[in-house]
């Protein structure tokens, strides 16, 4: 992997881990404090072994296991949010509305069953796509993996932290009631899971693109053929469901053609 990019994202993830204790300190509250303390082992981990092959996957599972101590930072420390930028740039962009505004899926119970499932195919595809670059880590294809990836996460945390936002979903457009088997449950378990500051830009967009071109890229077309209607519907899913405002769906389709066409020029 790229040392710099180690060094930057290492360092990234320590700033969030003293604003986490910035934040658990200020509420008084131990219920943070196993996964705070797991996250500072891990971290000196993964800083001591950052020259190893397996550099990559550690930053990718320090990132996932930081992730949630964003919502107490949220919660405690962030002194405004970003939502109604957000929503008037979506309103200048979308015709008067935001682009969420324009869909109910409570509804459409059968289609917002098939988005909410394609929503959590992210998890599959994202966990998968790791799993298969850190067996074969020690190739170059692997390595540029891990750098776009972790590109990616660096800069979906930067703009969290420039831009916090909690999505219409949470703010102007909250859940109606879905319909359906598996949305209800399924949109428990998310809206249980949100940070309150992980709007912009969309990750589900970014990551989920990436992952598809570089299997594509990288000859396994296959996979990339079974992701990429996984990977529309999760772009549609993040708009039908109102977890993302148009905007940030845009940032992050920018975000992974920034990160593929300087792949692509540091390759030639």
């Amino acid at each position: 992997m790229n040392r710099t990019l180690i060094h930057l994202h290492l360092a990234l993830l320590a700033a969030i881990l003293a604003l986490a204790a910035c934040a658990i300190l200020h509420a008084a509250d131990s219920g943070s404090l196993p996964l705070f303390a797991a996250c500072l082992i891990f971290w000196g981990w993964t800083a001591y072994h950052r020259r190893s092959d397996w550099a990559g996957s550690n930053l990718f599972l320090l990132t996932w296991l930081v992730f949630p101590l964003l919502k107490d930072i949220n919660r405690h420390l962030l002194p405004w949010h970003a939502d109604t930028l957000l929503t008037t740039i979506d309103r200048h962009l979308w015709g008067g509305r935001i682009l969420p505004a324009y869909f109910r899926y409570e509804t459409h119970p059968h289609l917002t069953d098939l988005l909410a499932a394609c929503y959590f195919s992210f998890y599959a595809i994202v966990l998968g796509s790791v799993a298969w670059y850190a067996y074969t880590r020690a190739m170059p294809a692997a390595r540029r993996y891990f750098n776009g990836l972790i590109f990616l996460y660096s800069a979906g945390f930067i703009g969290y932290f420039l831009l916090p936002a909690a999505g219409p979903a949470f703010t102007t457009h909250p859940d109606g009631g879905a319909g359906g088997i598996i949305a209800p449950p399924l949109i428990a378990i998310i809206k249980d899971g949100v940070t309150g500051m992980d709007v912009f830009p969309s990750l589900h967009t970014a990551l989920t693109l990436y992952i598809t071109a570089c299997l594509w890229r990288d000859g396994k077309h296959t996979a990339a053929l079974i992701c990429a209607p996984l990977t529309a519907g999760t772009i549609a899913a993040t708009i039908y469901l109102r977890y993302h405002y148009g905007v940030d769906v845009l940032a992050g389709i920018l975000l992974t053609i920034l990160t593929l066409v300087r792949q692509q020029r540091q390759k030639a």
